[in-house]
């Protein structure tokens, strides 16, 4: 069922009056609330999901799904065997990676986003940042992949056999995918609430009302009573959930994981994918730093004297 959440004055004076105050509860269990992400080709009747609640939390999902979707292909890409096929068959899921990734980027382009990069971001994080979109952009549509992805793996095109299509090798692969989950990891460091959920719990026993729940702001989750249409009608409790984006952060933690495999596999020149907690990233920043205005007031009292 689709979710439908309307706000209305009377909706936003209802809210003002109820929220100050209302109580928190732990979810089922005295656990966090996890109803996990809606899977796009998963079983049916799993609609009490998370879904994405704007268009940036939806490419941060598809990122995720694509990633699986390239590690359908792993085993695949590390037996000599089929590493030729395979890496065919990956043409495609890495197209959409780099697809959804971009979009993404866009999404992430305006003012605010550049301001938060800057100010809470670390600078290490912020120059990889940088880089990489650059060359996501221009790779896009410019790399093999994207040919091989035209020709021979989402369509089997009779021109090829009349026009060079290039033959993929393990780089072509693993530059687009690398760049791509550090990218979909650096998206993390924004804050919680620009990623927001909505799920639709069910009709209520009245058949006349609705109970949705929304994520605006890591832990807090908030049920809404609507009418069938969607127009705000009450606020229910509180409750404690988990962060959706852990479960995209997996997939992409899975990703680098099997990107790592790869290079590893073929002995490829492209560097190994590690992470760094941002505590540390900022204290070695701060050491750095303190060691060169040190060298600098040394340098300066060298010359004075």
């Amino acid at each position: 069922m689709v979710q439908k959440l309307i706000f209305d004055e009377a909706a936003i004076k209802l809210v003002t009056a109820k929220m100050p105050g209302s109580p928190i509860f732990m979810g089922p269990g005295g656990n966090l609330l996890t109803p996990g992400i809606v899977d796009l080709i998963g079983e049916e009747g799993a609609s009490d999901r998370w879904q994405p609640g704007n268009l940036r939390t939806k490419q941060l999902v598809l990122g995720g799904e694509a990633c699986r979707d390239v590690l359908f292909y792993l085993n695949q890409f590390l037996d000599p065997n089929t590493r030729r096929r395979s890496m065919n068959r990956l043409a495609v899921p890495l197209c959409n990676l780099m697809d959804v990734v971009a979009k993404l980027l866009a999404e992430l382009n305006d003012k605010e986003s550049h301001q938060i990069r800057k100010s809470s971001w670390p600078l290490q994080d912020r120059d990889t940042y940088q880089e990489l979109a650059k060359r996501i952009k221009k790779m896009r549509f410019r790399s093999p992949v994207r040919h091989v992805r035209n020709k021979l793996a989402a369509h089997l095109d009779p021109v090829a056999f009349v026009e060079r299509t290039p033959r993929l090798n393990p780089d072509d692969v693993l530059r687009p995918l690398g760049d791509s989950v550090v990218l979909l990891m650096l998206s993390m460091n924004y804050p919680s609430h620009w990623f927001c959920w909505i799920r639709h719990i069910g009709v209520l026993e009245d058949g006349k009302h609705c109970a949705v729940e929304t994520m605006f702001s890591y832990p807090l989750c908030v049920r809404w009573i609507t009418d069938l249409d969607g127009h705000v009608k009450d606020v229910g409790p509180l409750v404690l959930a988990a962060d959706p984006r852990h479960e995209v952060m997996a997939q992409i933690m899975e990703a680098i994981s099997g990107y790592n495999s790869m290079v590893k596999a073929v002995n490829s020149g492209l560097p190994q994918i590690y992470t760094i907690p941002k505590d540390e990233l900022r204290k070695a920043e701060q050491e750095a730093l303190s060691s060169e205005e040190n060298t600098a007031t040394r340098n300066h009292e060298h010359l004075e004297e």
